[in-house]
């Protein structure tokens, strides 16, 4: 079994290498998304957008002072959590994501309040507690939560912002479809296993 967790985390971080430029193009901060690109970002990746917005809703307040960016990608709610001026760590598996990341802040890389680390974060140690963790985007790629939430109970503080793709539907059919065809593990969630997932955490009546 530890064998697949590291076959699948390998095609996980093959895939986002590659797709490092593509996917920081989705926020619409390159010219690289064509019309349908567009189309598809506007009408059918709408909840990346909202999800954005709320993450830095909850970020932005006072006591919130340091920010664990779990799957940091290419750092776009890295480059907010600077704004608001936390302390922030961005992890990633895959380089090509943190390569664009770091390029985006480089003078809060320089004067340390952001630090990058290319891991697995199961596999990884925080020196410190953070205030906040995200993790948006993540769980699709992860194959068993609840050890991953016990860890994030360990590291975190306060708060933790994730999200959790949902099952059924079109979007997820084309999706799953897409993903399979790209060698690329995906796991999405019910109502059902959230509550499931949660109540396993101890997290009963806590988010």
């Amino acid at each position: 079994m530890e064998t697949a967790n590291k076959n699948i985390t390998q095609e996980v971080k093959t895939f986002f290498h590659d797709y490092a430029s593509g996917f920081d193009a989705i926020y619409g901060h390159t010219q690289k998304r064509g019309l349908v690109g567009k189309w598809i970002d506007k009408n059918l990746r709408r909840t990346m957008f909202l999800r954005f917005e709320e993450t830095l809703k909850n970020t932005a307040k006072a006591e919130i002072s340091s920010v664990f960016d779990i799957g940091c990608g290419p750092g776009r709610y890295l480059v907010e959590f600077v704004k608001q001026g936390k302390k922030v760590l961005g992890l990633d598996l895959a380089k090509g994501m943190l390569d664009i990341a770091a390029s985006l802040v480089p003078d809060a890389v320089k004067n340390g309040s952001i630090t990058f680390v290319e891991a697995d974060y199961m596999a990884y140690h925080t020196k410190e507690k953070y205030d906040a963790a995200v993790l948006m985007g993540f769980f699709d790629y992860i194959e068993k939560p609840v050890p991953l939430i016990e860890k994030l109970k360990q590291d975190i503080n306060k708060e933790i912002y994730a999200s959790f793709p949902k099952s059924g539907g079109l979007l997820a059919w084309q999706r799953q479809i897409r993903y399979k065809m790209k060698n690329c593990p995906l796991y999405l969630y019910s109502l059902g296993d959230l509550k499931n997932i949660m109540s396993q955490c101890g997290l009963d009546g806590k988010y």
